[in-house]
C-alpha cells in the first residue's frame, strides 16, 4: 500500500506497527548468495500479526535461514502461515511448544507488547537467539530481568528498531562525530495520521473464543470477557500496549541513541489525551507530546528532544522514523533511511566530507543542493529491515555484538515508556539511565 493508505489503516484500525518493509524479490534478493555449505539458521515466529509476518518474510530473504515453526493465537493466521511457508511448518497456539523444539535456533517475537519480555526471557532460558519487536518491555520494571536473562544465556538479542541499521542513520552518526553540525541542541520528530471513522471496527466473521486463544492473549493483563476489538486493535489499550510512545517515539529514540551514543534522558515530561477517538475504542492517548532532556555525552552537548504523535492530523503528513531533524550550532541534519540532508549556517563544499570512511555505495559522495546544503543519498537502497536482520544473523554466526542488543533495547524503550508515565502522572519524571529507574529530582 502507499503511504496515504498506510496512514489511513492506522487511524481506522488502531495503531499498527510503524512501517512494513518493501519485500519485493528484486529489492531484497539483490546480490544475495547463500554459502552452499552453510548450516541454515532454523527460525520460528511467535506472533504472526502485521509486523511479525513482515519480520519473518525479511528474515527469510537473508541467506542461510529456514522457517520451521509459527505460533499465533488465531486460527486464520496459523493457516496463512502454512499456506505461505509450507504445509509442513509446525504451528501452535502455545509458545512453550515452540521453545521446547530442538529444531528451533532463533525466535522472532512479534506479539503484543505485554508478552514481549516474558516470552523473550522464556526463549533465552531455552537457549534460543531472540529478535524482539520494539519496545522490548511493556513496563519499566521489566528491563533488568530481561537484561539478566540475556547475559546468563549468552544468546544473541536484537531489538526490532530497524531504522538504526539504515545507511542514513549510519551516515548521520558519522557526520555528527565529524562535527558536521557542531554541538547539538534539539532533536525533533513527529508522527501524524489522518482521523478515521468512529465506531468503525468490524471483527473478522470467524473471530470467537473458538478460533482465538483469548485467555492466553490477556496473559498478565488479567482476565476480562472476550473482546475481538481488543485482540485485533491491541495497541489502543494500556493492558497490552505502550501506545504511541512505545510504538512510534521509540523509533526516533533508538536512532538517536545509535547516532549520538546516548544512554537516555535525565528528565521526561509529557502531555496528551484522547481527543478524537472518544468512541470507546481506546484508553491510550491519540495525541501525545513528549519532551526529553539529554545530558552531554561524547561531546554532543546537552540537548532537548521534542516528540509528538497526533492520530487526527491528516494534513501535516509527518512520520518521524522516516525523517527526523537534528539541530546543532552549525546547522541541521534531516535524517532519513536512505539519505541525510545537511543544511549549514554558511556555505559548504562537498569535498569537506569526502575523506570519511564509506558507509554505502553512493551516500558517501554528497550532492550540492544549495550553497549551504548537501544531500547524502543512497541510490537503489534495498532495505534497512534486511540490514537489521543481517546484523542479527551475523552476530549469531560470528559471535559478534548486535547493534540493537538487549541493553540498547531497554534503554531506547525506557524514555518512550516514561513519556506515557509522565502523561498519566501529570508531572515530569527524572530518569537514571545507568540504574534504569525513576529517581528524585536532582538538586
Amino acid at each position: 500500500m502507499d503511504r496515504k493508505q498506510f496512514l489511513g489503516k492506522i487511524a481506522a484500525g488502531g495503531l499498527t506497527s510503524l512501517f512494513l518493509p518493501d519485500l519485493s524479490a528484486n529489492v531484497l534478493d539483490k546480490g544475495r548468495k547463500a554459502a552452499a555449505d552453510e548450516t541454515p539458521l532454523r527460525i520460528a515466529l511467535i506472533g504472526k500479526g502485521n509486523m511479525g509476518t513482515n519480520d519473518m518474510r525479511t528474515a527469510l530473504r537473508c541467506p542461510g535461514v529456514k522457517a520451521v515453526a509459527v505460533c499465533d493465537l488465531y486460527d486464520a493466521r496459523l493457516q496463512a502461515a502454512q499456506k505461505e511457508w509450507g504445509a509442513d511448518i509446525f504451528i501452535t497456539k502455545n509458545h512453550e511448544e515452540i521453545l521446547a523444539r530442538q529444531d528451533v535456533d532463533v525466535v522472532i517475537v512479534g506479539t503484543p507488547d505485554h508478552w514481549h519480555q516474558p516470552i523473550c526471557i522464556d526463549a533465552l532460558n531455552a537457549g534460543k537467539h531472540v529478535y524482539c519487536e520494539k519496545p522490548v518491555i511493556h513496563k519499566l520494571s521489566e528491563g533488568k530481568d530481561l537484561i539478566k536473562a540475556q547475559r546468563q544465556s549468552g544468546r544473541c538479542f536484537q531489538t526490532g528498531s530497524q531504522g538504526m541499521s539504515s545507511v542514513g542513520n549510519k551516515k548521520a552518526k558519522q557526520l555528527l562525530a565529524a562535527g558536521a553540525v557542531g554541538r547539538i541542541y534539539l532533536v525533533e520528530g513527529a508522527f501524524t495520521a489522518a482521523p478515521g471513522a468512529l465506531n468503525s471496527f468490524k471483527a473478522p466473521s470467524d473471530a470467537s473464543e473458538t478460533t482465538i486463544e483469548w485467555k492466553r492473549f490477556t496473559g498478565n493483563a488479567g482476565v476480562i470477557p472476550f473482546d475481538a476489538q481488543r485482540f485485533f486493535c491491541w495497541r489502543n489499550w494500556r493492558d497490552y500496549s505502550t501506545g504511541v510512545g512505545g510504538d512510534l517515539f521509540v523509533h526516533v529514540l533508538a536512532s538517536l541513541h545509535y547516532i549520538t551514543g546516548s544512554d537516555g534522558p535525565e528528565k521526561v515530561y509529557a502531555t496528551g489525551g484522547i481527543n478524537y477517538y472518544t468512541d470507546g475504542s481506546r484508553d491510550m492517548p491519540d495525541l501525545l507530546l513528549g519532551y526529553l532532556d539529554y545530558p552531554d555525552k561524547n561531546g554532543t552537548g546537552t540537548f532537548k528532544v521534542s516528540l509528538s504523535a497526533n492520530l487526527a492530523d491528516g494534513v501535516s503528513k509527518k512520520w518521524g522514523s522516516l525523517n527526523f531533524k537534528i539541530i546543532g550550532e552549525a546547522g541541521t541534519m534531516d535524517v532519513e533511511w536512505d539519505r541525510v540532508t545537511l543544511t549549514m549556517n554558511r556555505e559548504v563544499q562537498p569535498d569537506r566530507f569526502r575523506g570519511l570512511p564509506p558507509v554505502g555505495a553512493t551516500i558517501d559522495t554528497p550532492e550540492q543542493a544549495e550553497d549551504k546544503k548537501l544531500v547524502f543519498y543512497e541510490k537503489d537502497y534495498h532495505n534497512c529491515h534486511y540490514d537489521h536482520f543481517s546484523n542479527f544473523f551475523g552476530g549469531i554466526r560470528n559471535g559478534t555484538p548486535t547493534d540493537g542488543n538487549v541493553l540498547f533495547g531497554v534503554k531506547s524503550a525506557a524514555p518512550a515508556l516514561l513519556c506515557y508515565e509522565s502523561y498519566l502522572k501529570g508531572m515530569p519524571l527524572y530518569w537514571d539511565s545507568e540504574e534504569l529507574k525513576i529517581q528524585k529530582k536532582k538538586p
